[in-house]
């Protein structure tokens, strides 16, 4: 038998053999809707075993290998969720944006709501312009209500780390927003 049968067979028995901790790992970590979600997850990941790695070349610790790779896609599809919701802040039946309606719709002066609805707009258009990271951590502590704790376990980024980089995005979103009004 030759390594390559040997490699798929590895990876082939631990999938099915950690199947079940696998799932388990993903619900557990990273809060996904259900089950079915995590099955998934797991299967684009085994899949991706199968059809990307190099059988030829071999991986030693395939237990981080397959945890680490699961790490991976989850922090992927929540970046990528996070990008879609950033990319739509307009309520489709209304054509309101949904965040401009919570935050403005507390003042009764006319023109002081429009003088918000102006500056929450060129915020929301200046997110845009920051660095992904950045983007990142705003729009989960600010427009989606993550905490950072939450953050924190999903991401597995340090409380720190996460509380400096929300104070940098600010700052640099203040900047850039102050610059605009300026022009």
């Amino acid at each position: 038998m030759n390594s390559y049968s040997e490699q798929q067979k590895r990876i082939s028995g631990f999938l099915s053999q950690e199947y079940g901790n696998l799932v388990s790992y993903v619900k557990r970590n990273w809060q996904v809707a259900d089950e079915a979600d995590a099955e998934d997850i797991v299967q684009d990941v085994a899949l991706n075993l199968f059809t990307k790695v190099d059988f030829n070349t071999p991986i030693e610790n395939l237990f981080a290998y397959v945890y680490r790779s699961l790490k991976n896609k989850i922090i992927d599809l929540t970046r990528k969720k996070r990008e879609d919701r950033l990319d739509d802040y307009e309520d489709e039946d209304s054509g309101e944006n949904p965040i401009l309606r919570r935050w403005v719709d507390e003042t009764e002066d006319p023109e002081e709501k429009e003088e918000q609805e102006h500056m929450l707009q060129l915020m929301l258009e200046t997110i845009d312009d920051l660095r992904p990271d950045q983007q990142e951590i705003i729009v989960a502590t600010e427009l989606e209500g993550y905490t950072f704790e939450e953050l924190s376990r999903e991401w597995e980024i340090p409380l720190g780390t996460l509380l400096s980089r929300k104070h940098r995005a600010m700052a640099k979103l203040q900047k850039l927003v102050q610059e605009k009004i300026k022009i």
